[in-house]
């Protein structure tokens, strides 16, 4: 059926359809911006991280009010948010698989309380000081995945194009010229490689791949920040409205790609499921259906968060935090477990939401998400992992990218002198000192004023019976912060001889 144009307001429903794909679009393309830049605009619009946050540091930061913007738009607008802006609801609807599936699978009305209880167990572990559970938050998801995931996949596919085109003689030059406008811009200089990436990739691509259930089963069933905006959206002022002229013809019904339209209910719907995405004013070929004001608050679902949604929620907050609270590396505290500069493990419990900021803004790829090194409370936490990078000497990128100042933004010249670790040698791997091999890597290598490694020349003897003169490093504890540069460069295999420790 052809789709028939309806005034309103003095524009028709394509041209305000035509409205959102543009604002998605460009919503979009800022999403990139903001990750490419490593800049902490994004997190800062999400209100439920910034409340989590709040919650579970007892702090309050004044950036954090940047997240009254969505929030006063969900008052207004209901989950527009989820229709026009968010990046994560953008990719579901342009990987809807519309054509591929052939009806949606009607779960259970009770399915949609899912997310309901994982936004009620996200705030109630962050009452206990724990935000593992805001790895389940939208945002943060779209940002680890393209940092870990994404973004190295894309370098890898551009370096092997390129390595295979630059065999043509003639493509030389400009593929010399394209590589030099690409990074670091957009790319790195070296590809960087980061634990976890596969399984962030995986659980992306899960996301995706649940649109062949239903259309959108991540905003109708599992998004925590989507429930927090479904929640506000009961009261907020512009929402769907369907007049006595409805003939229930199901097509608005169809359409919804939230499910929230139901014939056996006069084609109304659930404004804490609607995303104002317009297509059932598409969709209606009788004009019977519009959005506008409306000053009464929603009536309330069976999966709406009452006594059962929230007891459940808030018990599974509180034995998740529990249950994290249990780390089999416990009084054993790894050595190895070390935090970007000025960053400790309460910052990392209480302040960090898991984004993937720092991971991003980091030059040379040290920091890592953590694994089970402290436990399940710090999973996904950042982490330096000198063998993968290091911790620049002039650079503090990753305390300027992290949005909530798990990692303080430390002025330059501070962030010089904040020791982060201590480099201890093995001399059972160290060249000079295990084989009377020369080396002097980690003496070169150090940034530090005044060098931290010294070098000390004696005579060692040779299996010939024959001497050699070689220079032996040692750290001096005092000047070393813990860079990792000399971990990084040491010519050893595998493990380094020299490693930072906490």
């Amino acid at each position: 059926m052809a789709v028939r144009k309806k005034r309103s307001g003095g524009w028709d429903t394509r041209s305000w359809l035509n409205l959102r794909t543009a604002v998605q679009v460009i919503a979009f393309l800022g999403f990139l911006a903001l990750f490419l830049g490593a800049l902490p605009l994004l997190m800062r619009l999400d209100p439920l991280a910034m409340l989590a946050n709040t919650i579970a540091s007892r702090s309050f930061l004044l950036l954090s009010l940047v997240a009254m913007v969505p929030l006063a738009l969900s008052l207004v607008f209901g989950r527009a948010w989820c229709g026009w802006l968010c990046p994560m609801g953008t990719m579901l609807e342009w990987f809807s698989f519309n054509k591929w599936r052939r009806k949606n699978i009607r779960l259970p009305d009770g399915w949609r309380a899912v997310k309901y209880v994982v936004l009620i167990a996200i705030i109630a572990a962050a009452i206990l000081s724990n935000l593992t559970l805001l790895i389940f938050d939208p945002l943060t998801v779209m940002l680890r995945t393209f940092a870990t995931a994404m973004w190295p996949a894309l370098d890898f596919i551009i370096n092997a194009a390129e390595s295979a085109l630059n065999n043509v003689p003639v493509l030389q030059e400009p593929l010399a010229r394209f590589d030099n406008a690409i990074r670091p811009l957009l790319l790195p200089t070296n590809p960087l490689y980061y634990r976890d990436g596969l399984l962030f990739g995986a659980i992306f691509i899960t996301i995706i791949l649940l649109n062949l259930l239903a259309e959108r089963f991540w905003c109708r069933y599992l998004c925590p920040l989507g429930a927090f905006y479904g929640l506000l959206s009961k009261v907020s002022l512009v929402r769907r409205r369907v007049n006595q002229s409805c003939i229930g013809c199901k097509l608005c019904e169809d359409a919804c790609p939230t499910g929230t339209i139901r014939r056996d209910r006069d084609c109304s719907s659930d404004p804490g499921e609607c995303i104002m995405c317009l297509k059932c004013m598409d969709s209606c070929p009788c004009s019977t259906s519009d959005f506008g004001p409306v000053y009464a608050p929603a009536k309330f679902n069976s999966y709406d968060p009452v006594r059962r949604q929230l007891f459940l929620g808030l018990g599974a907050g509180v034995l998740l935090a529990v249950l994290f609270k249990f780390n089999p590396f416990s009084g054993r505290r790894s050595p190895y477990l070390i935090r970007p500069p000025g960053a400790g493990d309460e910052d990392m419990t209480a302040k960090c939401i898991r984004c993937g900021e720092c991971i991003k803004a980091c030059p040379t790829g040290a920091i890592q998400p953590s694994q089970m090194e402290a436990g399940g409370e710090l999973l996904w936490t950042p982490l330096l992992v000198m063998r993968s990078g290091f911790c620049q000497y002039s650079c503090n990128a990753c305390g300027k990218a992290c949005p909530v100042a798990a990692i303080p933004a430390l002025p330059l010249a501070e962030k010089k002198v904040t020791p982060i670790g201590r480099a201890f040698i093995d001399r059972g791997r160290c060249l000079p000192w295990a084989q009377g091999t020369p080396c002097i890597v980690c003496e070169e290598m150090c940034p530090v004023p005044h060098k931290a490694v010294l070098l000390s020349t004696s005579e060692v003897k040779k299996e010939d019976g024959g001497t050699i003169t070689l220079q032996l490093p040692t750290v001096l504890a005092g000047r070393c912060i813990g860079c990792g540069l000399c971990e990084y460069k040491c010519p050893v295999e595998g493990e380094s001889a020299i490693r930072v420790m906490v």
